[in-house]
């Protein structure tokens, strides 16, 4: 009896740390992306020469 409390309290500890370390790596992925969109948007101003905003040639 005792070994199946054991396992039942070891399972809802697991579930927990495995909610809350899923919930805090969505959020810092999300930061992540929106880090990286921001610093593929202005490699690809660079080098296809195009204005981000209007989408024009600046000459």
């Amino acid at each position: 009896m005792l070994y199946g409390y054991i396992i039942i309290i070891s399972s809802i500890l697991f579930l927990v740390g495995y909610v809350t370390g899923r919930r805090i790596g969505i959020k810092e992925g999300i930061k992540r992306g929106v880090a990286l969109n921001s610093i593929s948007l202005k490699l690809e101003s660079y080098y296809n020469d195009i204005c981000p905003l209007c989408k024009r040639k600046p000459y």
